[in-house]
């Protein structure tokens, strides 16, 4: 079967592809939000298509998505590619911040691509579930507290007088209560069951496991039969000392998820099979990421939120800001854009533009101040002096009696890590000089 499959060339995220139309579409109606991988839940889901047709050029363009799919067409089996248009490491390195983590294994070859399906994407984020759950287990098992009984002649903890009574006089026992610390059956039941979808589906191997993460499947594997529902898993509790395991069972949930997702999918049609990343989700929580460790250490709060609007009205809607930084009730606003920028005209969208001026006017009228807004893009040349100047307003809508700012800006993408590091610390340093003059 494998050598009958027709594996097109590969083709880069967000560019024009010469393809048939017949296929276009067919390749769109295999693909679902189910096929995408979240590394997180914060990124809003939206049912985008795979391929979208571009009237200007009157071609087929990708969208954000990268991975593969298999199908079958005209019964022919085909694999259609897509790549990150910026190179494999690139999308490594944002990965490694992300998740602060180091993918040594899998830099060493620096490809997401290869014949068996989906594997190296797949293995991708077993790497990451692995380092993940490596560094949450700093403090070993969590665990939460739990209230216990007992009855016998002998106290543990508190003894209850009122359930006391009778048994001291019909059995001469007495009943105590203690507070004890166990392990989260909850949590340990999530990491285990993605641990084993893991093995199963995502190449996961024994000899790739860390002595933190064996320690934790052997603790973990008779909570393997206990089922966890979406309403447990939304109630955890995390203590400041396990606070740590909140991303590794997030990231492990999203595991479980898509594999409940694929299911009737794997009944319905089991010829087609796809894995694809979101780079655009990737793309925000980079940015979110570096934002927040340069200005939590100095107050700000760096987060999104999603805000409801007009909630009596049958034309309500949530507004969803991609990342707010927040101090004192000073803001400023980004909108994170996994879009072609070069400072050509018609890479200025104009709804983004409406976006994000929507997002501050809002937040003005909840009595925020505004210092700034900006649309971020990934760049695949960095802009130069003249074009930051003319990428900036010291005025929003260019009117001189408003004091705040906009700016388009980005980053530089690059499979050096030292050019990245270099290309992020220039964005963060020229965000902080607006940061500055407007205080």
């Amino acid at each position: 079967m494998e050598s009958n499959i027709i594996y097109m060339p590969p083709v880069k995220d967000c560019t024009i592809v010469e393809i048939d139309a017949g296929m276009a579409m067919h390749i769109n109606s295999c693909f679902t939000k189910q096929n995408i991988f979240k590394i997180s839940n914060t990124v809003k889901e939206e049912e985008l298509p795979l391929l979208t047709y571009d009237y200007k050029f009157n071609k087929w363009r990708t969208g954000r998505f990268i991975g593969k799919l298999f199908f079958n067409y005209n019964n022919q089996d085909y694999c259609f590619e897509v790549v990150p248009r910026f190179g494999n490491a690139s999308v490594m390195h944002l990965l490694e911040e992300i998740f602060n983590i180091k993918l040594a294994q899998c830099n060493s070859s620096n490809k997401l691509e290869g014949n068996v399906q989906n594997e190296l994407i797949k293995k991708l984020i077993s790497f990451i579930w692995v380092k993940q759950l490596s560094k949450a287990n700093v403090h070993g098992l969590p665990k939460n507290k739990v209230k216990k009984e007992y009855k016998s002649l002998t106290v543990k903890g508190r003894i209850d007088i009122r359930k006391s009574v009778l048994p001291i006089y019909n059995e001469n026992q007495m009943v105590s209560t203690l507070i004890e610390k166990q392990v989260d059956q909850t949590i340990i039941a999530i990491l285990y069951k993605a641990y084993r979808i893991l093995c199963k589906n995502y190449f996961l191997s024994q000899n790739m496991l860390t002595d933190a993460v064996k320690k934790v499947v052997n603790s973990s594997s008779s909570y393997n039969r206990i089922s966890v529902t979406t309403n447990q898993y939304n109630n955890i509790k995390y203590g400041a000392m396990y606070a740590n395991y909140k991303s590794i069972v997030d990231f492990s949930w999203q595991i479980i998820q898509r594999k409940n997702n694929s299911i009737s999918q794997e009944q319905f049609n089991t010829s087609n099979e796809a894995l694809f990343l979101d780079m655009a989700e990737i793309w925000e929580n980079y940015l979110m990421t570096i934002l927040k460790k340069r200005y939590a250490i100095e107050g700000w709060k760096v987060y999104s939120q999603k805000f409801n609007i007009y909630k009596e009205q049958k034309f309500k809607r949530g507004l969803i800001p991609d990342i707010i930084i927040e101090k004192d009730n000073n803001v400023v606003v980004f909108d994170a854009k996994y879009k072609n920028m070069s400072s050509r005209r018609y890479d200025y969208d104009r709804s983004d533009f409406f976006q994000i001026h929507t997002y501050g006017s809002f937040l003005e009228s909840q009595n925020k101040k505004i210092i700034g807004l900006g649309l971020i893009y990934p760049l695949q040349k960095c802009f130069d002096e003249e074009l930051l100047k003319s990428n900036f307003s010291n005025n929003l809508y260019g009117e001189s009696i408003n004091k705040s700012w906009f700016k388009v800006d980005g980053i530089k993408l690059s499979n050096s890590i030292e050019e990245l590091s270099n290309q992020k610390n220039a964005f963060l340093n020229r965000f902080h000089k607006n940061l500055m003059y407007t205080n």
